[in-house]
């Protein structure tokens, strides 16, 4: 039987080399995947752009009630001038919940079960967000690791080195915590679907319904699990938003 990590690793699917002019091109299946990904988000996009009704349909108000929650979720920005990020913050919710999603569909590739995925996303948002606070705030910026509410010397050197720690590990946990979800769940649905298909061939009809149970239960904690994270990813990002513009502990 195969590692059950042997579903998260990329393969190559295809490669194409011309020797004489030096290219290579290489398609794996997490490539694949994000292409497949990037044409179904335009398609969706280009449908919802090109018709548009006086009574809403049904995609029309799947997409409102998803406006209506992402926008209760920015009630962490306290800030009008931050609430100009609300876009990004709805593309980003979209974009791992699908993320998150596609791992689920049979014989298709986790994205977010990759951790240079993951890290990349937090990273990149975290750089962002330190961009817009040394705008915004200018040299006030440096205030945000510096507690007001401490007098002595010695205690305050050591709050900010405590401060500056814990900032510069925010994009790390919030990489390391969509990947380990993301990759534990998984890995756990393929050793009881093993399990499952184990007993199957030997024909014990009489325990096969105890597995399947089990894992239609471990279907719907991974459904859980990916809105989840979706949700956390995306509270935790707009808290960080909001921190760049209230920077007074």
């Amino acid at each position: 039987m195969l590692s059950p990590l042997e579903q998260f690793k990329i393969q190559i699917l295809y490669a194409w080399s011309e020797k004489i002019e030096e290219i290579n091109v290489i398609i794996t299946n997490l490539s694949f995947t994000i292409i497949i990904l990037f044409i179904v988000s335009l398609w969706f996009v280009c449908l919802s752009l090109k018709s548009s009704y006086i009574l809403p349909n049904v995609r029309n108000v799947i997409l409102e009630k998803l406006y209506e929650i992402i926008l209760s979720m920015t009630g962490q920005i306290r800030s009008v001038v931050a609430l100009q990020f609300y876009p990004l913050i709805v593309s980003m919710f979209c974009l791992i919940l699908i993320f998150n999603s596609l791992g689920l569909v049979p014989y298709s590739f986790t994205v977010t079960s990759q951790l240079y995925i993951t890290f990349t996303l937090s990273c990149s948002f975290f750089i962002g967000i330190i961009i817009l606070g040394c705008i915004y705030n200018k040299l006030n910026f440096v205030k945000f690791f510096v507690p007001s509410a401490v007098s002595s010397k010695v205690l305050k050197y050591f709050l900010v080195c405590i401060e500056m720690l814990s900032f510069v590990i925010r994009p790390f946990s919030l990489g390391i915590r969509l990947f380990a979800n993301m990759l534990a769940g998984h890995t756990l649905m393929y050793i009881l679907g093993n399990f499952l298909f184990n007993v199957a061939i030997l024909n014990l009809i009489t325990i096969i319904i105890f597995p399947i149970g089990i894992i239609m239960l471990v279907v719907l904690l991974e459904i859980c699990i990916a809105l989840i994270q979706t949700y956390v990813f995306t509270i935790l990002f707009i808290i960080y938003i909001n921190d760049m513009f209230n920077i007074n502990h």
